[in-house]
């Protein structure tokens, strides 16, 4: 290929990684830690950085993202991270681009290609299907833990699903379930900034004070100010009736 031809691949690297910095806001936490670490792995390769320190809980998590791929390629890299935003955003291509054919990710089973009997509760949550959580769930779903180490309710928390938060805590989910790294779902809310989410499980009476595998609680790992107040105000609250 001449220096003056464009590798498709690469474009198409590059508009998807266009679009998710444009759309951050409507990606869930764990799936924009996915995406970092394939744009490390593509654009840099393997992590040989050393581990932030505990207290660096973000930066943390972004390069264990990053160290999880081991050796994976460059090129399988690009691909990964075309083929994730095409699962969640099957149409974003047609925002900027109409014309453009993806080549790298045809044999990959996109998620609104599977058949309904073929996706898992996760993807039910992930997706806001109320209607078919409530069909299929089983009491013994509510503590199961997926690949990433998240259990249902943390995946409402994390895509600010309020009325699946209180389906599930109704079914008999724990406010306060943990997941691999022991957050809470608090600890989701809090960090994603998904005010509705953290209100509603706040309501449900979710422990402020819980801390994770890195002891830090909801409060630490939020950035958003008004998350922020939030639980201070609800803080104060608290001590005030405690006294």
């Amino acid at each position: 290929m001449s220096d003056s031809e464009s590798d498709p691949e690469e474009e198409l690297f590059h508009l998807a990684t266009e679009h998710v910095a444009k759309h951050s806001t409507s990606i869930g936490s764990a799936d924009l830690l996915l995406f970092y670490g394939y744009y490390k792995q593509a654009t840099i390769g393997p992590c040989e950085e050393p581990s932030p320190g505990l207290l660096q809980l973000k930066a943390k998590s972004k390069w264990q993202a990053w160290r999880n791929l081991g050796t994976m390629s460059p090129l399988a890299a690009r691909q990964a991270y075309v083929q994730k935003l095409q699962e969640l955003q099957p149409n974003w291509r047609s925002r900027r681009n109409p014309g453009w054919v993806v080549h790298s990710i045809e044999s990959a089973p996109l998620e609104d290609q599977r058949l309904d009997s073929e996706k898992t509760l996760f993807d039910h949550v992930k997706e806001n299907n109320l209607d078919r959580l409530r069909e299929l769930l089983q009491p013994g779903d509510l503590v199961k833990l997926d690949e990433h180490g998240m259990a249902l309710i943390h995946w409402a928390t994390d895509r600010n699903a309020v009325e699946i938060i209180r389906f599930l805590v109704r079914s008999g989910a724990s406010v306060d379930q943990r997941d691999a790294e022991q957050q809470t779902p608090l600890h989701y809310a809090a960090s994603c900034g998904h005010l509705e989410a953290l209100r509603c499980l706040l309501e449900l009476r979710a422990n402020l004070e819980l801390c994770d595998a890195d002891g830090q609680t909801s409060y630490d790992v939020a950035d958003d100010e008004q998350i922020c107040q939030v639980l201070q105000m609800e803080r104060e609250r608290l001590a005030g009736s405690a006294s």
